[in-house]
């Protein structure tokens, strides 16, 4: 970086981050997006885990007295609510569930027929969808009883309905689930904030500066046109660099919001940040240019937020398509696509994988990037057509 660069990145540096707007869209916001998503999330779960240890509120249909109603009304996890118009009832989720049982319910089961059991419920409600398989789960329990005494009757054993006994065990060290959310969240959050994070400063510093008529000025001083551009486009890198940083305290703020955010904890090595930061600053340099060329290219501020605004929806696509790839299996020709390849590595070191091939191929195809969009924006910054477009 020459003298006159270092000059014109530490005026863009003070203009930028002067700006109220620059500092909400590229600090604030990924810091309080992450804890208002767990904020949410923590409302949400904890509305249906407390549910789930509530009694499931049922409405009960029988024509006679049972056995399965005896077993219902003496377990705790069941409530069974009294209700003239179930139907109605089950509009309100007054009740969750209704259980119909079938005629000759006692008789059937003594004669080893099989008795008819209905649950109606809401599929629309998810309240009414989680009571309905816990009751299943219940009557589950019913019939299992059912079972071991005909056999009990017969003089056989029950176990013999268990020949084998499957015991499962995890050969993950660390994380286990919270890992795996982890590798799907962390790589989407990364790879987006690090492309877009400059956004802000680059519509600024290009279309923003020839809208108030500050960039001829600026190209009359004794710094060149490439100082120029150079003191711009590393303000841009460093916008997202901070944009990034900013996303993942938030992710921080977030777990310690809603604990369970996450699951299970979930760390990263040293060796791991490395690399992570590696490759997403390799993302940083490469979008940086390719806004800058775009602001450079808007006639106003506004024109460049049209412009710059779909590269968001774009970064989406191959965000969401990888979101669920597994770390340890990410296949070989996703490290030669743009952008899937950074979220491939991310993915593979959170799992621990450290494949130097992969992380080879993607360094060589995003330095090949960042090469031809630094040629695409030094040749529009050149030009007195795309410079003085108004």
């Amino acid at each position: 970086m020459n003298k006159f660069t270092k000059i014109v990145f530490k005026k863009e540096m003070m203009d930028t981050f002067r700006d109220k707007k620059t500092i909400f869209s590229s600090i604030i916001i990924p810091i309080i997006i992450f804890p208002l998503i767990a904020f949410v999330i923590g409302l949400g779960s904890s509305d249906m885990v407390k549910e789930s240890k509530e009694p499931v509120q049922i409405a009960l249909l029988s024509e006679e007295n049972n056995e399965l109603e005896m077993f219902l009304k003496s377990n705790n996890d069941v409530n069974i609510i009294k209700t003239k118009d179930y139907r109605k009832s089950l509009d309100k989720l007054d009740v969750k569930v209704v259980v119909k049982i079938g005629e000759n319910f006692d008789e059937k089961i003594k004669n080893g027929e099989k008795p008819e059991i209905s649950l109606i419920y809401d599929d629309t409600s998810q309240k009414s969808e989680m009571a309905k398989s816990r009751v299943e789960q219940i009557i589950l329990s019913y019939t299992n009883h059912i079972v071991v005494r005909r056999l009990e009757n017969e003089g056989i054993n029950p176990q013999i309905l268990e020949p084998v006994d499957i015991k499962s065990s995890s050969v993950s060290k660390e994380g286990g689930t919270g890992l795996l959310l982890f590798s799907m969240l962390l790589p989407f959050m990364l790879t987006i904030w690090s492309a877009v994070g400059g956004i802000p400063a680059a519509t600024d510093l290009g279309a923003g500066e020839k809208e108030r008529q500050t960039l001829e000025p600026l190209l009359t001083t004794k710094a060149n046109r490439m100082a120029i551009l150079m003191g711009k486009y590393f303000t841009v890198v460093l916008a997202g660099i901070i944009a990034t940083i900013a996303s993942l305290i938030g992710f921080l703020i977030a777990t310690k919001i809603n604990p369970e955010f996450l699951g299970e904890s979930a760390t990263l090595s040293i060796k791991s940040i490395v690399i992570i930061t590696l490759v997403c600053l390799e993302m940083a340099l490469a979008f940086s240019s390719i806004e800058l060329a775009i602001s450079f290219y808007a006639r106003n501020f506004k024109e460049a937020q049209t412009y710059l605004s779909p590269v968001s929806i774009l970064l989406m696509v191959p965000a969401y398509l990888t979101m669920f790839v597994d770390g340890r299996a990410v296949p070989e020709y996703y490290f030669h696509i743009p952008i899937i390849n950074t979220i491939g590595i991310i993915k593979e070191v959170i799992v621990s994988v450290y494949d130097f091939k992969h992380i080879l191929i993607t360094t060589g195809w995003n330095l090949v990037y960042i090469a031809l969009f630094l040629i695409v924006t030094v040749k529009m910054f050149e030009k007195e057509t795309v410079i003085f477009r108004n």
